[in-house]
């Protein structure tokens, strides 16, 4: 059997499972958290730019098209969607992947569902499906694509995508293997990007690109049957030899609990809306400004080590815009100790970038790599002008894992403010309790 076809057997019978209530418990929370971010980023400059170029060519249709009235065809709506949920960098993170499950899974099945009127528990079911295919893949081919400039998101995210589509439009298990190799053809994503508008860009992408590849495996188009195996194929194309990669997790038994209960490697869920890499960094930094009250002018030096894979994206000393801002962490750092937080306005007013005292705080801000195996970790070391130093280690991020959670009153509050960027408070709050009863619509 080829991986495609045994991968696609194996996700299909996945979906078919009788969940536990904490994993739709866990995909829910995540569904809700992404819904809030897209609003948000949908009324940003990214995403209008977006759809002054789509928007001429895109046929109407049932889909929505968040943060505004529109309602276009599954394609356009889950690249505009996609493109809007990542464009604030506020999604949650998963490191199996090495990044951003849901809004690479979300908007291509909200997309659909709306095309199929699909139920809440349909849209539960199909997530959970692509959340576990994500997290397969990204055990397949991640850390060697992260490392050498692919962004897993979207070049392995792609495939997550189709499946929670192959789950939602009931695709046979020959469809669905077909839909998977298709989108062999169609990944894409590399960091050179980060910090620009394009990250997003291509998030909605592959979002657009895998229901394609879905409704085209229904059409009965046909595709390589050894896309991912083939010595031109995806892995070997991708990863660079069989050296690099192990196709195990997409072909061994999916009975194991679902990835989405993992306690050391969950859903990681922001409540700063920066880089995930920068959050552990912050939670250091914010202890110490607590415990020391020092005023910015009284800080010499403030020292971040992270973990090695963690310190290129995010060693960004001088960023030259607000958007790139959120993937340095010398203005992030420095932004958090002036402010007491970081908000979404630190990353979109010029003025807050500006900001003479957080630009002076910035040059004191000195980023290394330390030698733990924990990739979450971060060591912090303030030193004051007297001489005086400071230090908090922090293991992982608060909201880092299922065993350091984001308590709910936090993720309600994060949604609140990312739908409000669209709605009163009021409607934000009715919209809230209604997704909490599993209705997506």
């Amino acid at each position: 059997m080829t991986i495609a076809r045994q991968f696609a057997h194996n996700l299909l019978a996945f979906s078919r499972q009788t969940f536990p209530a904490d994993a739709l418990a866990h995909a829910r929370t995540a569904i809700i958290d992404t819904l809030g971010v897209t609003l948000a980023g949908g009324v940003q400059d990214g995403a209008e730019k977006l759809r002054a170029v789509i928007l001429p060519s895109a046929a109407p249709g049932k889909s929505r098209v968040f943060g505004t009235d529109l309602h276009l065809n599954a394609l356009d709506a889950a690249l505009l969607n996609g493109a809007s949920a990542h464009l604030l960098d506020f999604d949650d993170s998963n490191s199996w992947l090495h990044g951003h499950i849901s809004v690479v899974v979300l908007p291509a099945l909200l997309a659909l569902a709306d095309e199929q009127q699909s139920s809440g528990s349909e849209i539960l079911r199909a997530y959970l499906a692509g959340y576990e295919t994500a997290v397969r893949m990204g055990k397949t081919v991640s850390p060697f694509q992260y490392r050498h400039g692919w962004h897993p998101t979207t070049s392995v995210g792609i495939f997550a995508a189709v499946a929670a589509s192959a789950v939602l439009l009931g695709l046979s298990e020959e469809q669905t293997a077909t839909a998977l190799s298709i989108s062999a053809s169609l990944a894409s994503g590399i960091k050179s990007n980060f910090g620009s508008q394009t990250k997003s860009l291509a998030v909605g992408h592959a979002n657009r690109s895998a229901v394609m590849a879905a409704l085209l495996a229904r059409q009965g188009y046909s595709a390589g049957s050894t896309a991912f195996e083939h010595n031109h194929g995806y892995f070997n194309v991708y990863n660079r030899g069989p050296e690099n990669y192990d196709a195990t997790p997409l072909t061994e038994s999916w009975d194991a609990p679902s990835h989405i209960l993992d306690k050391v490697k969950g859903n990681s869920f922001k409540y700063f809306p920066c880089c995930y890499a920068i959050l552990s960094p912050l939670d250091g930094l914010l202890a110490l400004r607590e415990q020391t009250a020092l005023p910015a002018e009284q800080i010499a030096r403030i020292q971040i080590a992270v973990h090695p894979i963690r310190f290129p994206h995010i060693n960004i000393p001088q960023p030259e815009t607000p958007l790139a801002g959120k993937f340095s962490l010398h203005y992030c750092i420095a932004r958090a100790w002036v402010n007491g937080q970081l908000t979404l306005d630190d990353f979109i007013d010029d003025a807050a970038f500006s900001d003479p005292l957080t630009n002076a705080l910035m040059e004191k801000v000195e980023l290394s790599c330390h030698d733990e195996e924990t990739t979450h970790s971060a060591q912090v070391t303030l030193i004051a002008q007297d001489g005086q130093r400071f230090s908090r280690h922090v293991a992982g991020a608060m909201g880092s894992s299922a065993a350091i959670p984001l308590p709910d009153d936090l993720i309600e509050q994060k949604f609140l403010d990312c739908a409000g960027q669209t709605m009163t408070r009021e409607a934000a709050q009715a919209l809230y309790q209604r997704l909490l009863q599993d209705d997506f619509r």
